[in-house]
């Protein structure tokens, strides 16, 4: 359905370029993590404070661990809610440079479960950024105009995939070490 947005997607993001698309829950803005003049970019565009680090999309759970060493129970959640609205706070493997993590010692991560921001992770051979495709502090974006209304020219590309069915972005949490292991919501 949305092969050659993607495609187009996947081109820019390439090029170091920054994309606005779909989700299951807000629309994201993202961009090649690995790319560190990309990520600055969407950072400017953003207005978002670097020390806050960005959350990364994966494809898939395979995909996403070369960048975290699941532990027993986070494996058991992905396995649960992946593709969907859970993110998950991890330690991140040597592969996640700081301008991506930010000041933190963690990082963001999650399988969404709509196809685009899937398929650009797969087509790009890595994660995308996933943050809301907003201006930092604005509303979230459940529609392509509404982030096109924060953010404007600036992003190389929008794909719109229509109104969100979603109301609320993803729910964020952290597994917390110890006997037992404990779950720690964030949002």
């Amino acid at each position: 359905m949305y092969k050659r947005q993607v495609d187009e997607a996947t081109t820019v993001l390439r090029d170091a370029g920054v994309v606005v698309y779909p989700t299951d829950t807000s629309y994201g803005i993202g961009c090649d993590p690995r790319i560190e003049s990309a990520v600055n970019r969407l950072i400017r565009i953003k207005n978002r404070d670097p020390a806050m680090g960005l959350p990364l999309l994966f494809g898939d759970l395979e995909q996403c661990q070369e960048y975290h060493d699941f532990q027993e129970l986070e494996l058991a959640l992905a396995r649960l809610f992946w593709p969907g609205a859970l993110t998950l706070i991890v330690k991140p493997t040597s592969n996640v440079p700081e301008y991506v993590r930010g000041h933190h010692e963690s990082i963001a991560v999650r399988v969404p479960d709509h196809a685009v921001p899937r398929e650009m992770a797969r087509g790009i051979e890595g994660p995308i950024v996933g943050t809301s495709a907003n201006v930092s502090g604005g509303p979230s974006p459940f529609d392509m105009e509404t982030a096109r209304l924060q953010l404007g020219d600036d992003v190389d590309l929008y794909i719109d995939g229509g109104r969100s069915r979603a109301t609320a972005n993803s729910t964020i949490i952290g597994v917390e070490e110890g006997h037992p292991a404990s779950i720690k919501v964030y949002r």
